[in-house]
């Protein structure tokens, strides 16, 4: 499968989950504090090669690849490199290509992994909780009463059936994001260079 196709393989299974969330969202009220963006200040999110090969194919397609693979093997800091300390005007929050985010980026908050029991848990972070106690409250209470909820699982074994290789390992998501950018270089070293079309 070329890298195109990839691409949008994968931006069909985003769609998909931000479809998902979306009737999560209205179901139980759940949403983020306006502009808080705590549970990008993190220094050790992981997240698949995969999950970023859009992102990557956008930085191609825009020139800018190089200029990232330098300064994601130069800067080895563990806050992700798409991150902006402060949000920017008409941004959304602190993503700084938002359109281009990580799975985990995407379903953080409004999706549920299985315990070790198998039930799905409600993953979310702490100033939702607080915050917003009744949306929680009726979220948990949704997941737990066997509701349609977004499973973080689904979404990363759709993506490995894309590129197992690519959609397998969780890794920092900075190497996640210098991975992606190295495979489309790679796919490009030996093809005719994308052409933006006017």
């Amino acid at each position: 499968m070329s890298i195109y196709l990839k691409v949008k393989a994968v931006e069909r299974v985003f769609n998909s989950l931000e479809k998902d969330i979306k009737s999560f969202q209205q179901s139980t009220g759940l949403g983020c504090v306006s502009g808080c963006g705590l549970c990008c200040h993190k220094p050790n999110i992981t997240a698949t090669a995969l999950e970023f090969l859009p992102f990557a194919y956008e930085l191609y397609k825009q020139n800018l690849a190089y200029q990232w693979l330098d300064d994601l093997q130069t800067n080895k800091s563990g806050f992700c490199r798409i991150l902006n300390p402060m949000p920017v005007e008409g941004s959304k929050g602190f993503c700084g290509h938002y359109q281009y985010r990580g799975l985990i980026c995407r379903a953080f908050g409004f999706a549920a992994m299985k315990n070790k029991l198998g039930q799905p848990t409600l993953v979310t972070c702490k100033t939702i909780k607080t915050e917003f106690p009744e949306s929680y409250e009726r979220a948990s209470n949704h997941v737990s009463s066997g509701k349609n909820v977004p499973l973080m699982s689904n979404y990363y074994h759709q993506l490995r059936s894309i590129d197992s290789d690519l959609g397998r390992e969780l890794i920092p998501i900075n190497d996640a994001i210098l991975s992606a950018v190295k495979v489309v270089l790679g796919h490009y070293a030996y093809r005719k260079p994308y052409r933006r079309r006017a």
